[in-house]
């Protein structure tokens, strides 16, 4: 057979291919929204161990795909073990931040002083000031039990809305839980949850 024929054909089948793989990662992509929008948290995970799925998705995405699952069923010890194994693969660095942020932020509310402080390590080493600014308060708050924000938060609480409000006076409420200060931690909680259930306005 002429070789620009067996070309030809290969590259129609490679192009067929991809766009299959195109389609079935769409359909999948509804479905797995789907489930999770109905509570169907154990057929979202199950559907991510399907040879279909394992074929269209890559490995890391089904990996930040079942951490998602795992966090909403609040399977940690699940959750735990997809974080370390995702820790150790290759990534880009988009992916990185993603995972380190994600995993970060998880490590503080379960209380994990030692994950957390490895990952703080590695925050420190961005270039966004900014992030690397936030990673330090909240590890002093949550990990180190400070309380040293409470007069700046204070200040700034009055100016912020919705969520963006409610997310400050949790913050508050921590700081003043640490300091020892049960009665203004219970108001500001009361706050925050009031908050957190109103829109940010536009």
């Amino acid at each position: 057979m002429d070789i620009r024929i067996i070309g030809a054909v290969i590259l129609i089948a490679a192009t067929a291919l991809l766009i299959l793989t195109e389609v079935a990662k769409r359909a999948y992509t509804h479905k797995f929204a789907s489930l999770l929008e109905q509570g169907e948290v154990r057929a979202y995970l199950a559907l991510l161990e399907k040879p279909l799925v394992k074929l269209v998705f890559p490995a890391w995405n089904r990996s930040f795909m079942q951490l998602n699952g795992y966090l909403a069923l609040d399977a940690y010890g699940e959750a735990d073990s997809v974080i370390e194994r995702m820790l150790s693969m290759r990534q880009n660095d988009r992916q990185r931040r993603e995972l380190v942020g994600k995993a970060f932020n998880y490590y503080l509310e379960r209380g994990n002083a030692e994950g957390a402080t490895r990952l703080l390590a590695e925050i420190e080493t961005w270039e966004d000031t900014d992030a690397v600014a936030e990673a330090r308060m909240m590890h002093d708050i949550y990990i180190k039990k400070g309380w040293g924000y409470i007069e700046d938060m204070e200040r700034r609480v009055e100016g912020l809305h919705g969520v963006d409000r409610g997310f400050l006076e949790l913050l508050l409420a921590l700081q003043y839980e640490n300091k020892g200060d049960g009665t203004a931690s219970e108001r500001y909680l009361k706050r925050s949850e009031k908050h957190m259930r109103t829109p940010v306005k536009g």
